[in-house]
């Protein structure tokens, strides 16, 4: 899969460009504060209709202006797909002429890794971020995962809301149920998908250098068995005093974690910086690969400036592992990078210019 051209109109800097990409290799350089990253993010607006750098579609609105459009043309195993996403009051977005009713359907539509010097944070920030990660991850493969993260937040919020209030207590037992039973599967998932990556990420970089081991540890809120329905909702309800002094769910995959170790030490607390790099290096590529092989598609992978972080041995044996994918790489500097099909671009006050 690879994106063939992406208009930008009223987004963040940029009035109206039109972008042709290269199926392989795409740089794009320029100074800080010129628009480089916007362009990733525009891409990678496609993925789930969401920014990844914004809460609010808001934000993305170039100043002065009441909408901002992001059309895309794409390449799939399945032939040519096109997409549209148009924010103003409200949000519409159209895959090959089609209304989306809800955002829940552009999911796996577009499957995308992205890669940014924040990811560090996967490995140095609390819980919300690797879950955050691994939900992105495996609703690219499985859309109903997705359907089912959606629908498990709502009975959340609903459920916390009783915790609150401290009224309706006698509905409780319905919030339960309708917990456990969406949680089970999330947890179910989330086990299965981390089996998965411990079985890729030691096969990437075997004949390299980087031959590190790295395990990661599923840390499930749910003790015990997190498959077992009864089980999850046994804990909610001798829980329930904690809960109702703090007013929220104390149990359920909302808490949930994993661990990373790499030859069998806690990357978070003893990891060098380096060592940091090398585990997200492979475990982004792991993730391009699972979602090849579940879906018959090589996603698109994003670099937002992050070969300037890689020192020389991690950066050839990176440069060397996506030589088969669209790549959209963004740095300061112009980057001489050895492979066939690669388009330059120059990025320079909101305007794009192809050398």
């Amino acid at each position: 899969m690879y994106i063939k051209n992406i208009k930008l109109q009223n987004f963040r800097n940029y009035e109206k460009e039109l972008i042709e990409f290269s199926p392989k290799m795409n740089i794009i350089y320029g100074h800080n504060g010129q628009g480089k990253t916007n362009i990733v993010e525009a891409i990678h607006f496609f993925q789930s209709g969401k920014s990844y750098r914004c809460q609010k579609d808001i934000e993305a609105l170039k100043f002065g202006e009441d909408y901002f459009k992001i059309e895309a043309l794409f390449e799939t195993n399945k032939g040519k797909s096109d997409a549209l996403i148009f924010v103003n009051d409200k949000k519409s977005v159209r895959v090959n002429g089609f209304q989306l009713e809800k955002l829940s359907e552009l999911v796996g539509e577009y499957n995308m890794v992205i890669f940014t010097p924040d990811y560090l944070k996967l490995i140095k920030d609390g819980p919300g971020v690797r879950r955050q990660f691994i939900d992105s991850f495996i609703s690219q493969i499985k859309p109903t995962y997705f359907k089912n993260l959606i629908s498990y937040y709502r009975v959340l919020k609903q459920r916390n809301n009783v915790l609150k209030q401290k009224n309706m207590l006698q509905t409780l037992d319905v919030w339960d149920e309708k917990l456990a039973s969406l949680g089970v599967k999330i947890c179910k998932m989330r086990k299965s998908a981390i089996d998965k990556i411990n079985e890729t990420i030691n096969i990437i970089g075997e004949e390299s250098s980087l031959t590190e081991k790295i395990k990661l540890l599923y840390t499930p809120s749910v003790k015990g068995d997190f498959e077992d329905k009864e089980n999850f909702i046994k804990q909610l309800k001798s829980s329930l005093q904690r809960e109702l002094e703090k007013g929220m769910t104390l149990i359920g995959p909302h808490r949930d974690d994993f661990e990373i170790f790499m030859n069998d030490i806690n990357i978070k607390k003893y990891g060098s910086q380096g060592q940091m790099r090398s585990c997200i290096l492979k475990l982004k590529l792991s993730e391009c690969e699972i979602i090849k092989e579940k879906t018959g598609d090589t996603p698109i992978l994003l670099l937002d400036d992050i070969l300037s972080e890689l020192d020389e041995k991690r950066r050839k044996f990176f440069l060397q592992s996506i030589k088969d994918k669209q790549v959209i790489i963004t740095c300061t500097e112009k980057e001489n990078i050895d492979i066939d099909d690669c388009y330059v671009f120059r990025v320079e006050k909101g305007k794009v210019i192809r050398e």
